[in-house]
Protein backbone atom coordinates (compact mmCIF):
# COMPACT_ATOMS: atom_id res chain seq x y z
CA UNK A 1 0.00 0.00 0.00
CA UNK A 2 2.82 2.57 0.48
CA UNK A 3 4.01 2.25 -2.77
CA UNK A 4 0.41 3.32 -4.15
CA UNK A 5 0.38 5.86 -1.58
CA UNK A 6 3.69 7.28 -2.84
CA UNK A 7 2.77 7.40 -6.26
CA UNK A 8 -0.69 9.08 -5.71
CA UNK A 9 1.04 11.75 -3.65
CA UNK A 10 3.78 12.13 -7.01
CA UNK A 11 1.09 12.77 -9.33
CA UNK A 12 -0.49 15.32 -6.88
CA UNK A 13 -3.57 13.01 -5.86
CA UNK A 14 -3.12 12.67 -2.19
CA UNK A 15 -1.86 14.95 0.01
CA UNK A 16 2.05 15.00 1.44
CA UNK A 17 3.25 13.65 4.57
CA UNK A 18 2.27 16.40 6.59
CA UNK A 19 -1.53 16.58 5.69
CA UNK A 20 -1.56 19.39 3.23
CA UNK A 21 -1.37 19.22 -0.63
CA UNK A 22 0.81 21.93 -2.42
CA UNK A 23 -1.21 24.83 -3.65
CA UNK A 24 -0.68 24.19 -7.33
CA UNK A 25 -2.00 21.13 -6.78
CA UNK A 26 -5.51 22.50 -5.32
CA UNK A 27 -5.57 26.06 -7.90
CA UNK A 28 -5.43 26.67 -11.38
CA UNK A 29 -3.83 30.08 -11.11
CA UNK A 30 -1.26 31.75 -8.51
CA UNK A 31 -3.94 33.50 -5.67
CA UNK A 32 -2.72 37.15 -4.04
CA UNK A 33 -4.42 38.64 -1.06
CA UNK A 34 -5.44 41.60 -2.55
CA UNK A 35 -7.93 44.12 -1.04
CA UNK A 36 -9.48 45.91 -3.97
CA UNK A 37 -12.82 48.00 -4.42
CA UNK A 38 -15.21 46.23 -6.94
CA UNK A 39 -18.87 46.20 -8.11
CA UNK A 40 -20.96 43.40 -8.29
CA UNK A 41 -24.22 42.90 -10.55
CA UNK A 42 -26.57 40.54 -11.13
CA UNK A 43 -30.07 39.04 -10.34
CA UNK A 44 -31.55 37.62 -6.65
CA UNK A 45 -34.19 35.46 -8.07
CA UNK A 46 -35.38 37.97 -10.77
CA UNK A 47 -34.89 40.93 -9.04
CA UNK A 48 -31.39 43.16 -10.18
CA UNK A 49 -28.78 43.74 -7.53
CA UNK A 50 -25.65 46.09 -7.54
CA UNK A 51 -23.13 45.71 -4.82
CA UNK A 52 -19.97 47.74 -3.98
CA UNK A 53 -17.72 45.01 -1.86
CA UNK A 54 -14.11 44.35 -1.92
CA UNK A 55 -12.06 41.27 -3.09
CA UNK A 56 -10.63 39.60 -0.37
CA UNK A 57 -7.58 37.45 -3.16
CA UNK A 58 -7.05 37.65 -6.79
CA UNK A 59 -6.46 35.46 -9.63
CA UNK A 60 -6.06 35.46 -13.16
CA UNK A 61 -9.44 33.60 -13.23
CA UNK A 62 -10.99 35.01 -10.35
CA UNK A 63 -11.28 35.86 -6.86
CA UNK A 64 -12.83 36.15 -3.52
CA UNK A 65 -15.27 38.63 -2.36
CA UNK A 66 -17.58 39.43 0.23
CA UNK A 67 -21.28 39.45 -0.89
CA UNK A 68 -24.19 40.55 1.05
CA UNK A 69 -27.29 39.90 -1.77
CA UNK A 70 -29.15 36.60 -1.82
CA UNK A 71 -27.12 34.64 -4.53
CA UNK A 72 -26.30 30.57 -5.50
CA UNK A 73 -23.18 28.61 -6.88
CA UNK A 74 -23.10 28.76 -10.98
CA UNK A 75 -24.90 32.12 -11.10
CA UNK A 76 -23.80 34.53 -13.73
CA UNK A 77 -22.36 38.09 -12.55
CA UNK A 78 -20.76 41.06 -13.62
CA UNK A 79 -18.09 42.02 -11.73
CA UNK A 80 -16.16 45.79 -12.29
CA UNK A 81 -12.83 46.61 -10.96
CA UNK A 82 -14.15 50.21 -9.36
CA UNK A 83 -10.08 51.51 -9.87
CA UNK A 84 -9.82 51.01 -13.82
CA UNK A 85 -13.96 51.00 -14.16
CA UNK A 86 -13.49 47.57 -15.97
CA UNK A 87 -15.57 45.02 -16.16
CA UNK A 88 -15.61 41.36 -16.36
CA UNK A 89 -18.46 38.20 -17.05
CA UNK A 90 -18.16 36.11 -13.75
CA UNK A 91 -20.00 33.10 -12.41
CA UNK A 92 -20.04 32.30 -8.62
CA UNK A 93 -18.24 28.86 -8.10
CA UNK A 94 -18.26 28.78 -4.22
CA UNK A 95 -20.12 30.04 -1.37
CA UNK A 96 -18.71 30.14 2.23
CA UNK A 97 -20.44 32.01 5.12
CA UNK A 98 -17.64 33.45 7.37
CA UNK A 99 -18.42 33.49 11.35
CA UNK A 100 -19.11 36.92 11.02
CA UNK A 101 -22.21 36.12 8.91
CA UNK A 102 -20.70 37.42 5.58
CA UNK A 103 -21.60 35.54 2.35
CA UNK A 104 -18.05 35.20 0.56
CA UNK A 105 -18.20 34.23 -3.09
CA UNK A 106 -15.51 32.57 -5.23
CA UNK A 107 -16.04 33.85 -8.14
CA UNK A 108 -14.07 32.37 -11.87
CA UNK A 109 -14.02 34.54 -14.84
CA UNK A 110 -15.51 33.54 -18.35
CA UNK A 111 -12.41 34.11 -19.55
CA UNK A 112 -8.50 34.20 -18.19
CA UNK A 113 -7.98 38.03 -17.00
CA UNK A 114 -4.60 38.17 -15.72
CA UNK A 115 -5.24 41.92 -16.29
CA UNK A 116 -8.13 42.77 -14.53
CA UNK A 117 -7.09 43.13 -11.22
CA UNK A 118 -4.00 45.53 -12.38
CA UNK A 119 -1.76 43.91 -9.72
CA UNK A 120 1.36 45.68 -11.02
CA UNK A 121 2.92 45.95 -13.99
CA UNK A 122 3.23 42.22 -14.19
CA UNK A 123 -0.08 40.72 -15.08
CA UNK A 124 -1.31 37.26 -12.80
CA UNK A 125 -0.10 33.91 -14.84
CA UNK A 126 -2.30 31.33 -14.95
CA UNK A 127 -0.15 27.80 -13.73
CA UNK A 128 -0.58 26.35 -17.44
CA UNK A 129 0.98 29.29 -18.94
CA UNK A 130 4.09 29.46 -16.46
Amino acid sequence: MGAVKALLQKLGLVAGGNGLGSLRDKRRAQRLPITMPVSVYGYAGDEPFAENTESLNVSARGGLVAISGNISCWQKIVLTNLQTEEDVECRIVRLIRSEGGKLLAGIEFRDVAPRFWRTGTTPLTPYEEM
